[in-house]
């Protein structure tokens, strides 16, 4: 495993943990750190947002940015099929989604909800499907930046005459 595979499947654990540590959160400390974020988007928009909005931004941001993480883990260097990394990444949101509310049915005042794991789940394939467009897009043009670098360009194709 390379470096850069490395670093983000590192990431991805770091990140998984720092999701489920916030599913640990008694429904007190939690409700104190949601309402600071809200406080603090609420400034930011200049608009009163409402706490259940704001815990349901929480949901897909969060997860949104385990699908970044995962997709560029789960695409190969040079040739890159996207189907099975969306595939790859939303099972593992969807894993991580599932786990992330079981984990609240078990702590004081908190409970699991099938919207939150479909939030998540959601969250999760945006985010790694706006990944996947950037790699995508990247593999199409850097073949040509790189081509236009050099100073050259395309070969022509064999069995053309020269006149």
């Amino acid at each position: 495993m390379n470096k850069r595979r490395l670093f983000l499947l590192f990431a991805l654990i770091l990140w998984i943990v720092f999701i489920f540590s916030h599913s640990l959160q008694p429904a007190a400390a939690s409700t104190q750190e949601s309402d600071g974020v809200r406080r603090l988007l609420s400034l930011l928009v200049r608009h009163e947002l409402s706490s259940v909005f704001v815990r349901k931004l929480a949901h897909f941001a969060e997860f949104w940015v385990l699908g970044v993480l995962a997709a560029p883990l789960f695409a190969g260097r040079k040739t890159m099929r996207p189907l099975p990394v969306l595939f790859y990444s939303a099972v593992l949101g969807m894993t991580a989604a599932l786990c992330d509310e079981t984990i609240q049915l078990f702590v004081a005042g908190r409970d699991g909800r099938i919207l939150d794991v479909w939030l998540d789940f959601a969250g999760a394939c945006t985010g790694a499907a706006v990944i996947l467009a950037l790699l995508l897009s990247a593999q199409k043009i850097l073949p040509a930046v790189r081509t236009a670098a050099a100073g050259g360009s395309k070969p022509k194709a064999s069995g053309t005459k020269k006149l």
